[in-house]
């Protein structure tokens, strides 16, 4: 039998809770491990006693503590393979947007890092609010997946869109995200490189740049998810990647190709995130350069990770320009000229791109082809990359 992914249906306070009873007997009957989680104004609408009936399971509560439990919204989180929200409130919705995080269901999708499927359900005023659809847009950007709403009758006698989709329908989203996004990468080998480099001045200084290495890290994480074995190639920087990703801390753009080339063999796919220092000091000194004397710094061009790596090995090399005009000109230049598979190119500025949370990127591969990633979390837009190289790839 074909393990199932584990789902955590959150049930918030409107009329169609009763249909969220539907959805998960529909998901247990396909064999769906199912996690109840219900907001307190959730209960005024529909028991838990249905809930743990139909999943055999104990239900969760919005203020649920046990005591050897003290972490168990991250513990439902690191669980859960996605979260179901079903129904979604307008004030839920708002509560994830602003990262709330006041009750367990909040505080559970707020550390997740999987997929988050809402399921909206309201009266179709509140639905075509303004408010509630700028939610949306940035929501949508961030990563969050909709299943509805739909259009007709609602409980108030209105007619019009804010009904939440039947939970077969909803089902139906589940199953096909499922087999959509499970594993995509198993048993491939994947080595990712982040974060800046260091190169030397003098023993004190260094010539460096502004990267946080997030993206990479984050991309890395997605792999992971995916089955892939990950080997991250990380510069000096402090964001993390998961602590079950094997990680190689190095600081110079020679220590970073070392590593590379060292666990390159019987790779899959070399994806090169790091922001490489480009150039190098030509005459390094021994010696801390004095203040009182301002030196005159020779540059020359530092080692180029990407190229020697797609050149010199048989392996699927993604690369990664950050441009600050003409990007697609740019990219497609790099794209041919490092020999590589993708080009995942980003706008970047003193406001945008590097340093920031949030990116977009635009994929060029094979005789111009080209996707927009738009702009988004970085840890979202990582997720929507590995599945896009996943159709490309393959």
């Amino acid at each position: 039998m074909i393990k199932k992914s584990k789902i955590i249906l959150g049930i918030t306070g409107g009329i169609a809770a009763y249909k969220s009873a539907e959805i998960a007997r529909l998901l247990v009957k396909q064999d769906y491990d199912v996690q109840v989680i219900m907001t307190r104004t959730a209960e005024d609408f529909i028991t838990s006693l249905t809930f743990e009936t139909l999943t055999s399971k104990k239900v969760y509560k919005f203020n649920s503590v046990e005591k050897d439990k003290p972490m168990l919204h991250i513990d439902l989180a690191k669980w859960a393979d996605i979260i179901l929200i079903a129904p979604t409130t307008a004030e839920f919705l708002s509560k994830i947007l602003h990262g709330r995080a006041d009750d367990l269901l909040s505080t559970t999708v707020l550390a997740c890092n999987k997929k988050v499927i809402v399921a909206p359900s309201m009266n179709k005023n509140m639905w075509e609010n303004s408010a509630t659809q700028d939610n949306c847009v940035l929501l949508k950007k961030r990563g969050i997946i909709f299943s509805g709403p739909e259009h007709g009758d609602q409980a108030c006698g209105d007619i019009g869109s804010g009904r939440m989709r039947e939970p077969i329908d909803i089902v139906k989203d589940i199953k096909s995200l499922c087999e959509k996004s499970k594993n995509l990468f198993e048993n491939k080998k994947v080595v990712v490189t982040a974060g800046p480099t260091e190169e030397a001045i003098d023993p004190v200084r260094y010539i460096s740049n502004r990267s946080s290495g997030m993206m990479g890290c984050e991309i890395a994480n997605a792999f992971h998810n995916q089955g892939a074995n990950v080997i991250l190639v990380k510069g000096p920087c402090n964001y993390n990647q998961n602590e079950e990703i094997q990680s190689i801390d190095v600081k110079s753009a020679n220590e970073m190709l070392d590593s590379v080339e060292k666990n390159i063999k019987n790779c899959d796919i070399f994806v090169s995130v790091a922001a490489v220092s480009d150039f190098v000091v030509k005459d390094l000194s021994s010696e801390k350069l004095k203040s009182k004397n301002i030196p005159e710094l020779k540059l020359k061009k530092n080692i180029d990770i990407l190229k020697t790596i797609s050149k010199n090995y048989k392996v699927f090399s993604i690369g990664f320009a950050a441009e600050t005009n003409e990007l697609k000109t740019n990219a497609l230049k790099k794209l041919k000229e490092k020999n590589l598979s993708v080009v995942a190119a980003n706008k970047v500025s003193f406001t945008e791109g590097i340093d920031n949370e949030d990116n977009s990127i635009t994929l060029y591969w094979g005789e111009g082809q080209e996707k927009t990633l738009d702009l988004k979390n970085k840890k979202d837009l990582a997720i929507e990359f590995v599945e896009e190289i996943s159709n490309i790839y393959n």
